[in-house]
């Protein structure tokens, strides 16, 4: 790489010699000695085995080679040029492709429709979303931007926080109304239990906060997944009480399908959620358009 940027350096330079006419011309227009000019000339010639100009005394005309190499060199100037400009571009016009990973259920639930309304906003930007229940390497894999729920570890990613998870513990009526009582957290020893559990970790240990102390209870129950929306769906059964995302839960709640237990204890244990994207010395106007948009808009779906 070192290699090529130094040709690339010495064919601009041949180009502004002669375009200048001498090389004292063209040192006094970069900045740096005539000896420092003559020596990238040199070298020049040396790398391509022939004299790129005729000198005299008072002028210096292009070789036959000379003129072959310039116009070379001129497209290495074009190319440049292009790229200055995809450069300036990528930084101020909000358009192309981004390919955004989330977990399955944030996905479906909160991200989502926030994901259609942007595209409303932005109708250049395409985007590929990724529902996946599992750690991603955002640069092995050219993910753009990526929503991660939980504590982050130190790393190279810019995280900006979006919001809290904030858990409910619930159950459905028809359920409740031949279940044990449940007037306290450790009433739950004496219900089945329904809970996220994945090869990975299981979420079985639901902690509250009431009376100025915590309590933590380890629950059991017929019923663990990997998946949040079946863990609602199992709630809808009436197979037990849960403890989730609130923002998971849809308008179960409001509808009355499912009911809100243990109010005057609150559930502990909440995580935050980020958007998350490579660190990089020039953000495209596309992910910071995306970025910004759900920094302006997640809060009020994170908080509902």
């Amino acid at each position: 790489m070192a290699l090529i940027n130094e040709n690339m350096q010495e064919l601009i330079l041949f180009s502004h010699i002669n375009r200048q006419g001498s090389l004292s011309a063209a040192a006094q227009l970069l900045g740096i000695s005539r000896s420092s000019v003559s020596k990238q000339l040199a070298a020049l010639e040396k790398k391509i085995g022939s004299r790129l100009f005729n000198r005299t005394t008072r002028k210096i005309m292009l070789t036959d080679v000379g003129r072959k190499v310039l116009q070379e060199a001129h497209n290495v100037e074009l190319a440049l040029q292009r790229i200055e400009h995809i450069s300036e571009d990528s930084r101020s016009v909000v358009a192309g492709e981004l390919k955004v990973s989330c977990p399955a259920a944030q996905g479906r639930i909160h991200i989502t429709p926030l994901i259609t309304e942007f595209l409303k906003r932005y109708p250049d930007v395409s985007i590929n979303l990724q529902l996946e229940d599992r750690f991603v390497d955002m640069v092995a894999e050219n993910i753009d931007v990526s929503i991660r729920v939980g504590y982050l570890p130190d790393s190279t990613l810019i995280a900006r926080k979006l919001g809290d998870v904030s858990w409910v513990l619930c159950a459905s009526p028809t359920y409740l109304e031949t279940a044990p009582p449940l007037k306290k957290p450790s009433d739950l020893l004496n219900h089945p239990c329904l809970y996220y559990r994945s090869t990975k970790v299981t979420m079985n240990t639901w902690s509250f906060i009431g009376n100025n102390r915590e309590e933590d209870v380890t629950v059991s129950g017929p019923f663990s997944v990997n998946d949040p929306g079946v863990l609602v769906s199992a709630a809808l059964d009436h197979v037990g009480v849960l403890l989730l995302d609130r923002g998971l839960l849809g308008n179960t709640i409001e509808e009355g399908k499912l009911v809100p237990l243990l109010e005057e204890y609150q559930a502990v244990g909440g995580l935050p959620t980020y958007v998350v994207y490579p660190e990089r010395e020039f953000i495209p106007a596309k992910t910071r358009a995306l970025v910004d948009f759900l920094l302006e808009k997640a809060p009020s779906t994170f908080h509902r």
